[in-house]
């Protein structure tokens, strides 16, 4: 099985849950921005959670489906046409061979996902398909997509193909994670063991201060436009660790958050750390978007995270429960 992209749209590539293991040796783990937006993809389709899917920024792919898919679009709020009909997003829905699939650009929301039955089956690279465009490795042929590319699906899963015997039923239902990017981001933050180096006035700014994401950003980290900050003695520092959500004060004060496809190590000061809870509303979040930092503890931010984390496998369990109800109409 597989698919051909018409129209490659903005930044789109093959991406799953990441290389974990590898930092250790300079290898980012990379992978999707917004983890569970992409889980919620595959489980439309009836794949495992780190099942590879597209990626895209902005502006998704336009393609052409070469055998029966079953496909769902999670993420960013599009309106997606198959073969010019509208169809929503947040739900299964099954293309015929010969249709043609424009997923558009996004209205709410930066990044969207496009899952396929039986997810995009490219060769792995240390045990991940996720695109790392700057070693030219992994995704399909270690780059971003392009037109005319033919992208491999795998098989799907005897429930996936179950439902696929029939049209999925459009009965308006659908599953949302229910997020507003709307506004000022309230984007909650642990403090760095650097924290008390920066001057008073600095922590003062950085706490109680609006920052804004700029047109420099991407995969790699956001660079904001706000307060200077800036250490209260000068600091001569060894290159440490870095990780998804360090916030890092280079020599201009102005921050930058490091985000999926950050470097293993960094050298410039750190004065906190984006809590895991909030990095996928983070991802979300176009150039111009207005955020503040507010201060919790190491405890609430794991607190916080086992919470997100409760409920996606009760979203999972809900979405497995429906499809088995479409299967079992059909039998």
């Amino acid at each position: 099985m597989a698919f051909t992209v018409i129209q490659k749209g903005f930044a789109a590539s093959v991406q799953d849950l990441g290389r974990t293991g590898y930092q250790r040796f300079g290898m980012i783990v990379g992978g999707v921005m917004d983890p569970p937006s992409a889980k919620l993809a595959n489980w439309l389709v009836a794949n495992p959670s780190s099942t590879a899917v597209i990626e895209y920024s902005f502006m998704g792919p336009t393609v052409l489906f070469t055998e029966d898919t079953l496909f769902a679009i999670t993420g960013a709020e599009c309106r997606p046409k198959l073969d010019n009909r509208a169809v929503g997003i947040g739900r299964p829905l099954l293309a015929r061979e010969g249709q043609i699939l424009s997923i558009g650009g996004l209205a709410s929301g930066s990044r969207g996902y496009f899952a396929v039955a039986g997810g995009i089956d490219t060769d792995p690279w240390f045990n991940s398909r996720s695109t790392y465009e700057r070693a030219k490795q992994g995704g399909f042929k270690g780059r971003p997509l392009m037109e005319q590319d033919r992208l491999p699906v795998g098989r799907p899963s005897s429930l996936a193909a179950g439902v696929m015997d029939d049209p999925v039923p459009e009965d308006g239902w659908f599953f949302s994670l229910r997020r507003s990017y709307q506004g000022v981001q309230t984007i909650r933050v642990t403090l760095d063991t650097l924290w008390p180096r920066f001057s008073a006035e600095s922590r003062n700014k950085f706490l109680r201060s609006a920052y804004r994401v700029t047109a420099s950003s991407d995969r790699m980290g956001y660079r904001l436009e706000g307060e200077n900050l800036s250490l209260e003695h000068p600091l001569e520092l060894y290159s440490e660790a870095v990780t998804n959500g360090s916030i890092q004060v280079p020599r201009s004060g102005q921050p930058i958050i490091l985000l999926t496809d950050h470097q293993s190590t960094g050298g410039y000061p750190r004065i906190a750390q984006v809590a895991a809870v909030d990095l996928p509303l983070l991802s979300q979040l176009p150039p111009g978007s207005v955020l503040n930092f507010k201060k919790i503890t190491v405890l609430q931010a794991e607190q916080l995270f086992l919470k997100q984390a409760e409920r996606l496998e009760l979203l999972q369990k809900r979405v497995t429960r429906k499809l088995e109800s479409l299967r079992a109409g059909r039998h």
